[in-house]
C-alpha cells in the first residue's frame, strides 16, 4: 500500500479505522479548547472516548500529511448555521474530511480531491418500520419489500449508512429531508439516484461501501471524485502511545 503521503500526489482517499477502546490519556492532549469543552458535555464514558478517539485520528492523519505537530492542525468546527463551535469538522486548505462513530467503532476519511461523507452504523437490531417514514422515499420502499422480510433490517442500515454519506459529503448533515434523497436498493452497488431538486449531483456523487467487519455498515460518498483511489487502514496501532503513529501504517 501507498504511504499517507501519497495522497497529495494521486488523490487517494484515506479511511482510518479505530476503535472506542483505543482512546488513551494522552488523546486529550491533542484536542484543543473547543474540543475538550465539546467533550466535557458528552455525559457518557463511551461519547467521549469516541470523540476523543475521533479527534486524535483526524489531528494525527491531518498532522503527518500536513507536515505539522497534531496538535497545531488547524481544525474548524464552526457551525455555518448558527456560528457555534459544534460543526463538522473543516481542515483550512484541506485535506477535507469526515468523521463518523457508532458502536465501539470510529471512522475518519481524508481526501484532497474534493468533498468526502463518510458514515458507519452498528448493527444494533433497533432499527425498523418506524423509521421507514423518516428514511425513505415511496420507491425506495417498494425496492425493500421486493427483496423480502429477511432483508428489513440489513436493507434499512445499508439505506442509512448510504444517505448519512451523501448528505456529510455536500455538507447538508440532517438538515434535509432524507427522504428526499434517492439511493439504489441494499443489493445493488451503491449509487445516489435523485435527489429532489438538486439535478447535478448524481452525476457528480460516488459512492463506495466500505468494510467495517461483522455486526456494522458503512459508506463513503465523494463530490467530483469518479474514480478514487481509497485506502482502508487501522489507525489503531499509531494510537497506542506518542510518536507511535505511521503514516503508511
Amino acid at each position: 500500500m501507498t504511504g499517507m503521503g501519497t495522497l497529495g500526489r494521486v488523490l487517494e482517499c484515506q479511511v482510518w479505522w479505530a476503535r472506542r477502546e483505543d482512546v488513551r490519556p494522552w488523546h486529550v492532549d491533542l484536542l484543543n479548547d473547543t474540543e475538550r469543552a465539546r467533550r466535557d458535555r458528552y455525559r457518557r464514558e463511551a461519547d467521549r472516548d469516541r470523540f476523543t478517539v475521533g479527534v486524535a485520528v483526524t489531528r494525527l492523519a491531518a498532522g503527518a500529511l500536513l507536515g505539522v505537530r497534531p496538535e497545531r492542525v488547524p481544525v474548524d468546527r464552526t457551525c455555518p448555521g448558527c456560528g457555534a463551535p459544534h460543526g463538522r469538522p473543516v481542515i483550512e486548505g484541506g485535506p477535507q474530511l469526515s468523521v463518523s462513530h457508532s458502536g465501539d467503532l470510529v471512522v475518519v476519511a481524508l481526501s484532497r480531491g474534493g468533498p468526502v461523507g463518510v458514515d458507519v452504523e452498528q448493527d444494533s437490531g433497533r432499527l425498523g418500520e418506524g423509521i421507514v417514514r423518516q428514511l425513505l422515499g415511496s420507491e425506495e420502499v417498494a425496492d425493500l419489500r421486493d427483496l423480502g422480510a429477511a432483508w428489513l433490517r440489513r436493507g434499512l442500515l445499508t439505506y442509512w449508512t448510504r444517505k448519512e454519506a451523501v448528505v456529510k459529503a455536500t455538507g447538508d448533515g440532517l438538515r434535509v429531508p432524507l427522504t428526499d434523497v434517492r439511493v439504489s436498493a441494499p443489493d445493488e452497488p451503491p449509487r445516489l439516484l435523485s435527489w429532489k431538486g438538486r439535478r447535478d449531483l448524481p452525476g457528480r456523487m460516488t459512492l463506495r461501501t466500505l468494510a467495517p467487519g461483522p455486526g456494522y455498515a458503512a459508506c463513503l460518498a465523494l463530490i467530483d471524485q469518479p474514480d478514487p483511489v481509497i485506502v482502508e487502514r487501522s489507525a489503531s496501532p499509531g494510537l497506542a502511545e506518542p510518536g507511535s503513529w505511521d503514516a503508511g501504517q
